[in-house]
């Protein structure tokens, strides 16, 4: 290592101590350990990694001491460990800093913000997060990261197109998407927290996003007028996702869906800010309801899409070119973006026209559309559906025109 890199390792190895032992000092002002202790313990830190190992290892232990000796001495008073744990971890990030500079200084600042947070952090965990949730959140980290990783990732079914690691992690998803709007709605009340459920969850499944939403208004764990403003808002994310998508497989795609996208965003917005502008205000102590880890729904929607799929294929390969369009409106029951994404593919390859590609993405936003009212009429009954019918119309008679003109 040049040594005007090594001076800039130790740099920020000193700012990491600083930092946090800032913390440490304001938040324990009658600690064993203050600012100048952590600074020196992440110049150890940095130090060990470039002496002969002999001495690194002394070094590391005379520090391990140092914590041990200073937690007895400061037990009776704090019997916590935090401080000792911050300072064996701001030694390794001492460390870390040379050769990796840029991660140990976001670590520390990671483990900073953690530190600061230790009321907000305590009083989530004690107050807010119920029994109820913390299991829910253990089976869902069970179902993200244990079984997800152990599924196969080939394909088999008709077509191939079922591939059970994709599946699950639909799954995966549109439980990820009620634990959103769970969490959000205790955080921010269940207007504001329901609009930013429908607008992230768009990005994610549309089509889930609003059978979620539904469902909880059924069930009264959301008010209707918030929901439906969650629903539209999933629509726009569909629209800006499906822009994007299609701009990475053909750009000339993309650019005539721009003005539809636009415009059907607009009417679909306004009407959300609408809704959520005339919600009774006791709309905003409506409480979650429900459970956040809902399982039998994910594996109905999953199931419904996995079945599709293979029919869109059929269609297309039974009836070429002239069957892209129902092609495309059928898969796009379960997914617009992936069926618009194919179309576009197949406009850069030369096997399908602009405009043939434009009036299957139009055919395919129509029944995804209509998918989410059904899906909306399952979910959460036919007041809702109907509702929901009726907001979408402006915006489908505005990405229409759009498209046409464009």
């Amino acid at each position: 290592m040049a040594e005007i890199d090594l001076w800039q390792s130790f740099a920020v190895a000193l700012a990491i101590g600083l930092l946090v032992g800032a913390e440490r000092e304001r938040s324990k002002p009658g600690g064993s350990a203050g600012v100048r202790t952590f600074a020196l313990i992440a110049l150890t830190g940095a130090l060990a990694v470039v002496v002969e190992p002999v001495v690194a290892a002394a070094l590391v232990a005379s520090v391990s001491l140092l914590v041990v000796a200073g937690y007895w001495w400061s037990r009776p008073r704090d019997p916590g460990l935090t401080s000792e744990a911050a300072a064996v971890a701001t030694l390794g990030l001492g460390a870390l800093a040379v050769g990796q500079a840029a991660l140990a200084a976001g670590l520390a600042v990671a483990m900073t913000v953690l530190l600061v947070s230790r009321d907000a952090l305590h009083r989530f965990v004690r107050e807010t997060v119920t029994d109820r949730e913390r299991t829910d959140a253990l089976k869902f980290f069970v179902a993200a990261f244990i079984v997800l990783p152990l599924l196969p990732q080939g394909s088999f079914g008709p077509y191939g197109v079922w591939v059970p690691q994709r599946i699950w992690l639909l799954v995966v998803l549109i439980i990820a998407i009620g634990w959103v709007g769970y969490a959000a709605t205790r955080m921010l009340g269940a207007r504001r927290g329901l609009l930013v459920t429908g607008f992230a969850g768009g990005f994610v499944s549309g089509t889930a996003t609003t059978g979620v939403l539904a469902s909880q208004v059924r069930h009264g764990a959301a008010p209707l007028r918030g929901a439906l403003a969650g629903a539209l808002l999933a629509s726009v994310a569909t629209l800006v996702q499906l822009v994007a998508v299609t701009g990475v497989a053909e750009p000339r795609v993309a650019i005539r869906l721009v003005p539809a996208a636009v415009a059907g965003g607009a009417v679909l917005g306004v009407e959300a800010w609408l809704l959520g502008r005339r919600s009774d205000p006791s709309e905003g102590d409506v409480a979650p309801g429900g459970r956040p880890f809902a399982l039998v729904p994910a594996l109905v929607l999953a199931g419904v899409i996995s079945l599709v799929l293979p029919a869109a294929i059929w269609l297309q390969d039974r009836y070429g070119e002239g069957g892209a369009v129902a092609a495309t409106a059928t898969a796009a029951l379960a997914d617009v973006h992936g069926a618009s994404v194919a179309l576009a593919s197949l406009v850069h390859e030369g096997e399908v026209s602009l405009s043939a590609a434009l009036l299957a993405i139009g055919a395919g936003l129509a029944t995804n559309t209509l998918g989410k009212v059904v899906v909306a009429g399952v979910a959460g009954g036919l007041r809702f559906a109907g509702l929901l019918l009726l907001l979408f119309t402006p915006a489908v008679i505005v990405v229409t025109a759009g498209l046409a003109l464009g």
